[in-house]
């Protein structure tokens, strides 16, 4: 009788799982507004990534009060499953060698969006992000390295109270002013396996998380 109980609620889980990642109920959708760039920076594959030409000083975004951010998740499942996170706040500490330049990114779990209020729900639940216990989602980078084709922030991604090395590419998009306000463009894409952080493995969702951000850090 025991076993009979537990198979079925293993066929529950299984089927709760398809429910919440394979049917196609909403999508994410971008706010993002992208501010027109004065001075574009293009890249030329068969040259050497140098500094940019950056003014030094702190630059710095809120997503609750800019619409020119955004960071976004992928993972791939019985169905992929796109979201954003609505509410963070980007540092960019720019120092005259940029090797030595610092960056910080603090997301609340909560603010999670794919689109659906059901599976906004369950990944805020203990298997996956666990927002209850842990709030913050925190990257800190103390260092940047110059990659074959981008820049490289190297430090640290703590989720679900586990803290592990990651490396972070991106480039510089180019700058301009924003309301008279002077700002840098920066975007990337990282990719780490989610169950790394203590996140458990589901039949309905991928391990591998693939974030792709763009931000316009205003010069504080």
């Amino acid at each position: 009788m025991v076993k009979k109980i537990l198979i079925i609620g293993s066929v529950l889980v299984v089927i709760g799982a398809i429910v919440l990642f394979a049917i196609p109920w909403g999508e994410y959708e971008s706010n993002l507004e992208k501010t027109e760039l004065e001075n574009e920076v293009v890249y030329d594959q068969d040259e050497e990534i140098t500094a940019p030409s950056i003014e030094q000083g702190s630059y710095s975004v809120s997503s609750t009060t800019s619409e020119g951010a955004e960071i976004l998740f992928l993972t791939s499942g019985l169905k992929d499953t796109k979201g954003g996170f609505e509410d963070f706040t980007i540092s960019f500490n720019v120092t005259e060698d940029f090797k030595t330049s610092s960056l910080s990114v603090e997301i609340q779990t909560k603010s999670i969006n794919t689109g659906n209020a059901m599976r906004d729900e369950h990944l805020l639940e203990e298997d996956f992000f666990h927002a209850s216990k842990y709030r913050i989602i925190r990257y800190e980078a103390n260092a940047i390295d110059f990659g074959d084709t981008s820049y490289i922030a190297k430090g640290s991604l703590t989720l679900n109270g586990t803290t592990k090395e990651l490396d972070v590419p991106f480039l510089h998009k180019g700058g301009g002013d924003k309301d008279q306000v002077p700002f840098e463009a920066f975007e990337g894409t990282v990719v780490f396996d989610r169950t790394q952080y203590g996140q458990e493995e589901s039949s309905g969702a991928g391990n591998e998380v693939t974030l792709n951000f763009y931000c316009e850090l205003e010069k504080q």
